[in-house]
């Protein structure tokens, strides 16, 4: 036997949804609104009842909005989520998040009332983009080696051929002892190479020697090739971090530094590993040209950010950019430890 649901039921189950449920009337104005809208868009439901739709709107997109919706009033259907649109709502204070939003026509007896339905993919987005980030970084680390290889050791081994070649053909002694020395040398330098390749990949450091030790062999490498001149000061966190959040660590320290050393424009940076407050904090500093800290906001990728955000959520961190034009960068990890303490300080540079 069928139960209809009262008025209370209906209700609750309004207010228990997952999703931001609006009721906007033909004309925009919002009538009713549930907890979880309040939540996504900061306005309590005494200050968004009454007001027109767009209010929860970007500026820009508002007389837009008002023509669309004054379509869909003329002929209401039934829109899914996730149908293609790049929709975009605002905050209270401001701010911008994306959204995916269902609208479902209800027909009363006096007029055409819109159920909304919203909900922020905020998360979703960011996914995608480390998952398309992750997957240009994997190809151009692809195409990295494959060009290091090819123009490096492979042009190396052929010439070792040639002069292996050379020395067999050789009848004075002197003159192949020399050549012999010239191909040691070479088959030492290959060797350096492939080392250099293989620590990029995975420094075997970490596990050797431990994240510090790590650093600043990373530091050293840098400045004694003459790339770039990193001045590391880390302290001794090796208690806190298993061998993954190490690797995680020291990969956000060496992209923030590589993006330094390609995109800033400076010199030189300065980086540090610390424990304060119940937390470990990296940070990366150059005083180099700085950008707009709006490039960061969305977007795929962005100078290896992508990556560095995925591994700080991984480590429960907080990643911050401190940036502006002009001014120079630094990249800031918080990553929260339970009572840590100060250890011994080991320094480089």
């Amino acid at each position: 036997m069928g139960h209809e649901l009262s008025k209370d039921e209906f209700k609750a189950v309004f207010d228990a949804a997952p999703d931001g449920y609006l009721i906007v009337a033909a004309d925009g104005t919002i009538r009713a609104v549930n907890p979880k809208a309040e939540k996504l868009f900061g306005w309590s439901a005494q200050e968004l009842i009454g007001q027109a739709v767009e209010v929860l709107l970007p500026d820009r997109l508002r007389d837009a909005h008002g023509e669309l919706r004054a379509g869909f009033v003329a002929k209401p259907h039934n829109r899914p989520m996730g149908a293609g649109l790049d929709l975009r709502a605002r905050r209270r204070d401001g701010s911008e998040f994306p959204v995916e939003i269902s609208l479902s026509p209800w027909h009363r007896s006096d007029n055409v009332m819109v159920i909304c339905s919203v909900r922020d993919v905020s998360e979703v987005r960011r996914l995608q983009n480390f998952s398309e980030g992750a997957l240009r970084a994997t190809e151009d680390e692809r195409q990295r080696i494959a060009r290091e290889l090819h123009d490096d050791t492979a042009q190396r081994l052929a010439t070792l051929i040639l002069r292996v070649r050379q020395m067999a053909l050789q009848p004075d002694d002197a003159r192949r002892a020399t050549i012999f020395e010239e191909v040691r040398q070479e088959i030492v330098d290959a060797a350096d190479g492939v080392r250099r390749m293989s620590r990029g990949l995975r420094p075997p450091e970490i596990e050797e020697l431990g994240l510090g030790p790590s650093l600043l062999a990373h530091a050293r490498t840098l400045r004694e090739s003459g790339l770039f001149m990193v001045t590391m000061e880390v302290e001794d966190v090796e208690a806190y971090l298993d061998q993954t959040a190490k690797l995680a660590v020291y990969r956000i320290i060496q992209e923030a530094i590589s993006n330094a050393r390609r995109h800033s424009g400076a010199d030189s940076v300065r980086a540090s590993l610390r424990l304060a407050d119940g937390t470990i904090i990296v940070e990366v500093t150059d005083r180099g040209c700085g950008f707009d800290p709006s490039f960061f906001i969305e977007g795929p990728g962005g100078l290896g950010l992508v990556s560095m955000q995925e591994r700080a959520s991984m480590l429960g961190g907080r990643l911050a950019k401190v940036t502006s034009p002009g001014e120079g960068t630094t990249i800031r990890l918080v990553i929260p430890i339970g009572g840590a303490t100060e250890r011994g300080r080991i320094q480089d540079g």
